[in-house]
């Protein structure tokens, strides 16, 4: 098993990281982003992006959840989750995403990024589309949204072509990633 951990790095299920593709069983997705606090704790000490895109509304309803953590990418899909089984609606982006389970990852592992998160990424977008690539995932390329709602009506996406921000209605449809801490 491999200790060293880089930006466009595969990780196993396990716990394992390698600079190949194939080199374990279960390739679970690509280091997207590193702490840059070498002593972070386990689930912060890394960000993995799954492989797999989909596309699904952020939102079927206007409502504002609370959902505001800029970096929390984990506790907005969690509060999407508990708002939609309170009022029995459907928010399909972090219902996918919490549902994720492929190569070892468990549902309720994965989680819909936060801006901040998606910001945190782009640095090393190159690295991380030349990983995803090699392994024949899903480029992050289009408008992707992320977990950080901004009014009951609009979310935040991240344009990935041109490397900027911007606020979209959550009944727009979205290119959907998800993430699994480390």
């Amino acid at each position: 098993m491999s200790t060293k951990i880089e930006i466009g790095y595969y990780a196993f299920e396990g716990g394992k990281f390698s600079s190949d593709p194939n080199a374990y069983l279960n390739c679970q997705g690509v280091v997207a982003w590193l702490n840059p606090d070498s002593s972070a704790s386990e689930g912060k000490r890394g960000l993995i992006l799954i492989p797999d895109a989909e596309r699904f509304m952020w939102a079927k309803v206007s409502t504002e959840i609370g959902a505001q953590c800029e970096y929390g990418g984990k506790s907005n899909t969690q509060k999407i989750l508990d708002y939609a089984e309170k009022y029995k609606l459907n928010f399909p982006a972090a219902q996918w995403c919490a549902s994720y389970s492929k190569n070892g990852i468990k549902p309720g592992e994965a989680f819909l990024p936060a801006q901040g998160q998606w910001w945190n990424m782009l640095d090393n977008l190159k690295i991380i589309n030349s990983a995803l690539d090699k392994m024949g995932g899903a480029l992050l390329t289009n408008v992707v949204c992320s977990s950080t709602e901004c009014s009951s009506n609009l979310v935040w996406c991240m344009d990935m072509d041109d490397l900027y921000a911007l606020k979209e209605p959550k009944r727009s449809y979205f290119t959907v990633r998800a993430v699994i801490a480390f």
